[in-house]
Formats: structure tokens, C-alpha cells, sequence
């Protein structure tokens, strides 16, 4: 599922990355039975943009997707709902949302970023 992402305007809102959130979410669930499976996921993540003209390689795809799947489906039953996705994207959000004014300006994404860069290559992320 997409990270969130600052608008032009400096800033994604809660509202802006819900409607993102949904809109994915959707995309994502080819057969249309209101839960994303792991093929599911895996497969949007293989479309997902890794830089220009570059999307993610099946090896980190399947690595992303199996994240997204071990911290979204809280109940365990090996898929996620919508509401398992949208309690996830809170969550995220408010990891995010570091001054809790309801956005994520220019800077908190910056910090994120570097978060998920440090966890993503092994190292422990900041402490905010």
C-alpha cells in the first residue's frame, strides 16, 4: 500500500491519504470480496513505482507485501479486511503526524523516510 506522500500543497491530510488509502484498496482487490489476499498484495506491489520508470522487484515485492499482510491482518486469518487496512493507515498516520495537527508536512514525511530507510537496511529507526 502506497506510503504517504506530501501534495503539492506541503502537506497530506488525513482525509487526502484515506481517499488514497481507499482507492488502493480497491484497485488491489481484483476478485472484489472486500479483502486483499497475500497474491493480492503481492501483485499491486510488483506495479508499485520504485523510482522513475522502475517498479519494485519480485523478490522485494513478495518482502513488502508479506509486511503489509503481518502487520495489517490483526485477526490472523491470512487476509486483510478494509478495516484491518484502514486501522493500519491510521496507525501509520499518526506514527507520521509527529505535531498531531491532523497533517504530514514536508519535514515529518522527511523524518519517515529516514525512518523506513533505517529499518528497511537494518538499522533501528530514530527515537522521536
Amino acid at each position: 500500500m502506497p506510503a504517504l506522500t506530501v501534495t503539492a500543497l506541503g502537506q497530506e491530510t488525513r482525509a487526502s491519504a484515506t481517499a488514497k488509502l481507499d482507492a488502493e484498496f480497491k484497485a488491489s482487490d481484483v476478485n472484489s470480496d472486500g479483502f486483499l489476499s497475500p497474491a493480492e498484495v503481492e501483485a499491486r506491489m510488483g506495479k508499485m513505482k520504485a523510482g522513475p520508470g522502475k517498479t519494485l522487484d519480485p523478490t522485494h515485492a513478495k518482502r513488502i507485501a508479506a509486511l503489509f499482510i503481518a502487520r495489517a491482518d490483526t485477526n490472523k486469518d491470512g487476509k486483510v479486511s478494509k478495516a484491518e487496512s484502514d486501522a493500519l493507515m491510521g496507525r501509520i498516520f499518526s506514527a507520521y503526524d509527529v505535531n498531531k495537527d491532523g497533517k504530514v508536512d514536508g519535514a515529518e514525511a522527511a523524518r519517515a523516510r529516514a525512518a523506513a530507510s533505517g529499518a528497511v537496511q537494518g538499522k533501528a529507526a530514530p527515537k522521536r
